[in-house]
């Protein structure tokens, strides 16, 4: 008996491979997004711990003292800053006892996450934002974490965890431009807990952080 061995023609082929190019170009755009994903969330516990670490100390802080006169920053130490402290001054206590304390109880005693940084209600007086109480000023309402510098940066506000950046290019619904919770109207002051970027605390770290997604 004659066999039939006949293969592909060149046509069939071609019309092989586009299919394959097709999927491809729908599929590999998926599968990155999933490992970008999976990224991202590999640093996530890290990011919990060190919020959990800053909060138990801000209320350890709220437990041994009374709150300092408005304009003095709720932790001392603090050794740079973007203004007055009269006004809002965004704190740079990185290197200090506080941040040291932070971060060995959150289980980093040797290293440093890349960037760590929280905000918790305002002692700045002469805001025009809802005064905030005393609980308020030792409260985390924000928190914004980076483990390397290739690594996504995880935002804590409103009570979750997110890649999205609430302050991306200088706007939100989230915060005024005066750094006012928009939901609740108290003022928040930051506290700059970790810092490896090289970046100044006095201006060139917050455009870069503004320009994150």
């Amino acid at each position: 008996m004659k066999k039939n061995n006949k293969g592909f023609t060149l046509v069939e082929l071609i019309i092989i491979l586009v299919i394959l190019a097709i999927i491809s170009a729908l599929l590999i755009p998926t599968l990155l997004g999933y490992i970008e994903q999976a990224r991202a969330k590999k640093y996530l516990p890290n990011a919990k711990s060190c919020y959990d670490a800053a909060q138990a100390m801000f209320s350890k802080q709220y437990g041994l003292q009374e709150t300092p006169a408005l304009g003095t920053p709720v932790v001392g130490g603090a050794h740079d800053y973007t203004d007055s402290n009269t006004s809002n001054g965004d704190q740079d206590i990185s290197g200090g006892d506080f941040a040291k304390d932070v971060l060995k109880l959150a289980g980093m005693p040797d290293g440093k996450p890349y960037f760590f940084m929280v905000a918790v209600g305002s002692n700045a007086g002469g805001t025009t934002a809802s005064e905030a109480s005393d609980k308020d000023k030792y409260t985390v309402y924000y928190a914004c974490y980076t483990e390397t510098p290739d690594s996504a940066t995880w935002y804590y506000y409103n009570g979750e965890w997110t890649t999205s950046n609430p302050r991306y290019n200088n706007s939100s619904d989230i915060f005024t431009s005066r750094n006012v919770i928009k939901k609740s109207g108290i003022r928040l002051q930051y506290y700059v807990v970790a810092n490896e970027t090289g970046l100044s605390v006095q201006g060139s770290l917050w455009n870069w952080l503004k320009s994150m997604k």
